[in-house]
This record gives C-alpha cells, sequence and structure tokens, in this order.
C-alpha cells in the first residue's frame, strides 16, 4: 500500500501486524537509480534520535537496524534524494507496507521491519552467509560468511545506537569462506565497553546481521 500526501508523507498504521513488538525497527531502502542519504532519522515514543552513517546510497539497496528502538510512535527521516532535500513522517510504522522518501516521482521506496521480520522476509541463502563465534565475546571473535560479489568483503561493527565502530576487511581462505578477527576495539585501537554490538555485512542488495555480547 503507497500513500503520498502534499508535504510530509503521512500513514497512519497500526504496529500490532509485527508479530514482534518487542523487536527493533529495521528499514530497507531501495534507492534504484537515484543518488539517497538518509542522514538523520528521529522517533517519537521513545524520543530518539539516529545520526546515521548514509543510509542508504546509489547500490540497489541497503537496510540500516535502529537499535534499541521498538515500537515507535512516529518516524522522521531528513536526508537527499540526488541532491535535493527530502523529508518523509510515518506514525506507527507498518511492516510489508512501502513508503516514499521524498515527494518526487523518482523518490527511493522505503520499508520498516521489525528485526525478526525483515530477516524472515529476505532470502534465507543470504541471510545464512554470516556466522560470527562466540556470540559473547570475551576476547577475540571470528567472523565467517561467504562473499557476495567482488572485491574484499568487509563486515562492519555497530555499536547499540548504530554507529560503525569498526570495519573489518575479510580475508578469503581455499574454500571461498571468508574470515576476520576482531578483538573488541575500535578504529582506535581502544577496548570498547561492554555491551550489546552487531555485526553487519552487506552486498548485492542483501544485508546479514548478527548480534553479539562483549564483556570484559
Amino acid at each position: 500500500m503507497k500513500k503520498r500526501c502534499t508535504g510530509l508523507a503521512v500513514v497512519l498504521v497500526s504496529l500490532v501486524a509485527f508479530g514482534v513488538a518487542n523487536a527493533d525497527i529495521r528499514g530497507v531502502i531501495t534507492p534504484g537509480l537515484t543518488v539517497t542519504r538518509c542522514d538523520s532519522v528521529k522517533f517519537k515514543s521513545p524520543d530518539t534520535l539516529f545520526l546515521t552513517p548514509g543510509w542508504g546510497s546509489h547500490t540497489p539497496e541497503d537496510t540500516f537496524p535502529f537499535l534499541g528502538v521498538a515500537n515507535p510512535e512516529s518516524l522522521s527521516m531528513f536526508g537527499t534524494v540526488n541532491g535535493v532535500f527530502a523529508a518523509l513522517r510515518i506514525y506507527h510504522p507498518r511492516p510489508e507496507s512501502t513508503y516514499r522518501f521524498g515527494m518526487s516521482v523518482v523518490a527511493p521506496p522505503v520499508k520498516f521491519y521489525g528485526d525478526v521480520g525483515v530477516e524472515e522476509s529476505r532470502s534465507a541463502e543470504r541471510l545464512q552467509c554470516l556466522a560470527v563465534s562466540p556470540s559473547v565475546v570475551t576476547g577475540q571473535m571470528t567472523v565467517r560468511l561467504q562473499p557476495v560479489g567482488t572485491g574484499t568483503p568487509v563486515v562492519e561493527i555497530h555499536d547499540a545506537v548504530g554507529n560503525v565502530i569498526r570495519s573489518l576487511n575479510c580475508t578469503a581462505g581455499a574454500s571461498g569462506t571468508a574470515t576476520a578477527t576482531w578483538n573488541r576495539r575500535d578504529e582506535f585501537g581502544r577496548v570498547v565497553p561492554e555491551g550489546v554490538y552487531f555485526c553487519r555485512y552487506a552486498a548485492a542488495g542483501a544485508a546479514a546481521v548478527r548480534k553479539v555480547l562483549v564483556t570484559h
């Protein structure tokens, strides 16, 4: 279902259909031929502002988890579509519904899911491409994945509010499996605080995310 309004797009829907009411919200944006950036997202209830690392680009598709946010009363996105300011406001984003980020005809579609819903809605083959061990990290963690596409696969480590704190270049092995290790340190060599972190691998229009717990 798609709805467009003059000014900000407003869609009144219910979040009950998630079936995963306590899951974090996750978005999927499909820019197509447009160059798209979502630089910030603001939630009401809870009142939370995310400055994203640039959710969306000219790539076929990208995802971004808004970690720690479930059942928001409303959501506002701000960014650009082909260099033109774009905004979107949604009341109670509903899964499996498509909204437009911006008012032009080339504005990219965006969907929202609960954390479980987005994984179940995507290809199981793609989502199985990423594995981490151990999931409770007290020293060093190993990342294994089946690369998709060409180039060096990169795994991003996100903190609990979605910031990228470390990027890991994976090394391909003889079996075709690529691996990397993480020693609980950020890009500046500092040991990260205890808490929940997310490993994310994106390629060919799909993304896989794994949750880990860091303890000291």
